[in-house]
């Protein structure tokens, strides 16, 4: 039987999503992969994907260098351009990560078959507070009602989704575990002094993170010193107005406010105890998914998004969303805990992502709906 073929349009915020996904299929699929670089993007994408890929011959990589913001009008040719080649491969389907807002879902709905058409969407809910909130829900409704065939990777998302629209043939695969290689770093997590609380991720305002530094401030009021609070990644606002003056006690505070190399990724989880999200609002999470891959344990708000994947005192730990309180609360739980009720977490959790996020049984949802379109 001959394989079928797939046009496959990713951009680089979505190339560690898509591309064990990709490796996978290609034993069933030879797929055409065009990865969409935005402006001013200092990372290796070509060497991070060949590590992966290898000399995969079902799969035909290319990259297409933008020299403007995704939103730049000037982009409408460049997409031109890429639809017209990916059609030049002659797919059976197409699947489009890259929505290319705010000009992408017309353009796509022009030059495409409705029928053969898969898109994804990452954020089916806008979360509160996210940058220009209103905008990027009116686009949203935009791409989900101008195309049937939709991939959503939660079942939270699942159901927004059927809340919003009726009739679509609808996707739901999860994140695939998202994997840095091992750690170079042989940390004993067990005699480590201090208790390390990890943040990790674009720091943006409905992650609340303010929270976390209050309530790391609130423990160590009572007198709880032995733990060090990490917060890493990329702060596009402003840390030193926003964030800084929060900070009461600088000492239990490791700050890393810049973009974190994917190479660094792994040792930063090796020598973490406890994973928090302190969000008050998320579609759906990659960073969790890191905390997974690492086994860490999660410190989680106990909005509804999180539920399917931690149960409290079982598969990770929940808290009071917006209760810095409950928050503190719960990390001196972690801390005085950590010897025996903290590795049986870990243990449930380890459980879970064995018999829910394997990546062969995401990656079986993904044929199966490929083969019924």
């Amino acid at each position: 039987m001959n394989k079928k073929k797939i046009s496959w349009i990713t951009p680089d915020c979505f190339i560690d999503v898509d591309l064990p996904i990709i490796n996978l299929l290609a034993k069933d699929y030879f797929i055409d992969w065009q990865i969409v670089i935005e402006k001013n993007k200092n990372i290796d994408y070509e060497l991070y994907v060949k590590s992966i890929l290898d000399e995969n011959s079902n799969v035909l990589v290319s990259y297409y260098y933008l020299n403007y913001r995704f939103r730049n009008p000037h982009n409408i040719i460049n997409l031109i351009h890429i639809i017209n080649k990916a059609k030049v491969f002659s797919p059976d389907l197409y699947y489009i990560s890259a929505t290319m807002h705010p000009y992408g879902t017309v353009i796509y709905r022009l030059m495409l078959p409705k029928g053969k058409v898969v898109i994804a969407c990452h954020n089916v809910s806008t979360p509160k507070g996210a940058n220009s909130e209103k905008m990027a829900e009116r686009l949203t409704n935009m791409w989900i009602r101008c195309f049937n065939n939709i991939h959503v990777f939660s079942k939270s998302q699942e159901t927004v989704l059927k809340e919003k629209v009726t009739g679509k043939n609808v996707l739901m695969a999860h994140l695939a575990l998202k994997d840095y290689g091992e750690p170079t770093v042989k940390i004993d997590k067990e005699k480590e002094i201090f208790f390390r609380f990890l943040s990790f991720g674009n720091i943006v305002t409905y992650k609340r993170i303010d929270l976390l530094i209050e309530a790391a401030n609130i423990l160590y009021n009572r007198g709880v010193k032995n733990f060090k609070v990490r917060i890493a990644g990329c702060c596009n606002c402003n840390w030193d107005k926003i964030y800084a003056p929060l900070i009461k006690h600088p000492e239990i505070f490791e700050l890393m406010i810049k973009r974190i190399p994917n190479e660094d990724i792994a040792n930063l989880f090796a020598d973490s105890h406890v994973f928090v999200m302190p969000y008050q609002d998320i579609a759906q999470s990659g960073a969790i998914t890191v905390a997974f891959r690492y086994n860490v344990v999660t410190l989680v708000s106990d909005i509804s998004q999180f539920k399917e994947f931690v149960k409290s005192g079982i598969t990770g730990l929940t808290f009071q969303s917006e209760n810095a309180i409950d928050l503190a609360d719960k990390m001196q739980w972690c801390i005085e805990n950590r010897d025996v009720e903290l590795k049986n977490i870990a243990a449930n959790q380890k459980d879970f992502v064995e018999r829910q996020l394997s990546l062969s049984s995401i990656v079986a949802k993904y044929k199966n709906y490929f083969e019924q379109l």
